[in-house]
């Protein structure tokens, strides 16, 4: 599965239906996408914790959703609030995985909420760093069905010792963001400790992804290691990548 790191942001805005559409278009079978908190407790699309408008900062954590939507309508900036969200994944057949930004239980009661509103269980995965969806983790006793990741980003060198808290799937690799992460990756993670590390957490009941991973050096490591679920900003080239090895 090639999933497409908050949508295909190379021809359009990131986190909106446009990205989204351009990224199934191009191949992408799912979709990675950042969920906030509005002021009033309301579920907003951005990777930042600012909308830019006209090159000044709108904190989100500080704007009600009908403020927020009021600035965006005026200035055109798509901005998408988790019904939106829900109302367009319900018409694809693509995974969405939901990067929360905060550990903040509403944001996670909200999604959970929506996610049985809609039965979209087998649809919709929660996702972020550890210290993030420990809420998410911890809601996996009262709704079994649900789904959440893990960000395992930067593992030491022996971390295939120690297993993670039981969820649908982690997720391995690195940040572009972060100078010298891959480079860090690859010296603590060669590709057969990767292929244990896979080993290991598929043996105790987790799904293993790969991302961001934004290159072909990169792929062969994850493909070599049986690691064919990728996060990437490259959605069409990582299609075909895929289409020619098989």
């Amino acid at each position: 599965m090639v999933i497409a790191h908050r949508g295909y942001k190379q021809f359009a805005q990131e986190n909106t239906i446009s990205a989204f559409d351009k990224a199934i278009l191009a191949g992408a079978t799912g979709i990675e996408c950042d969920v906030r908190l509005t002021a009033d407790g309301k579920v907003v699309i951005n990777h930042s914790s600012n909308i830019i408008i006209e090159s000044k900062k709108v904190k989100i954590s500080k704007h009600s959703i009908a403020d927020l939507k009021a600035i965006c309508k005026n200035s055109g900036h798509e901005l998408l609030t988790l019904d939106d969200l829900f109302d367009y994944a319900k018409q694809k057949q693509a995974q969405f995985f939901l990067e929360v930004k905060t550990s903040s239980p509403t944001l996670i009661e909200s999604i959970t909420k929506k996610i049985k509103e809609k039965n979209l269980w087998e649809q919709i995965h929660i996702t972020g760093w550890s210290f993030f969806v420990k809420n998410a983790l911890r809601a996996q006793s009262q709704h079994p069905k649900l789904q959440v990741g893990q960000f395992l980003h930067l593992p030491p060198a022996y971390s295939y010792m120690r297993r993670p808290k039981k969820s649908y799937c982690v997720f391995l690799g690195w940040l572009d963001g972060l100078p010298g992460s891959q480079t860090l990756f690859r010296a603590l993670i060669s590709q057969n400790r990767l292929i244990r590390l896979k080993n290991f957490l598929e043996k105790n009941g987790f799904n293993v992804m790969g991302g961001v991973i934004n290159n072909d050096s990169g792929l062969d490591l994850f493909r070599q290691a049986g690691i064919t679920d990728i996060v990437t900003d490259r959605v069409a080239e990582t299609v075909n990548y895929f289409k020619q090895k098989s």
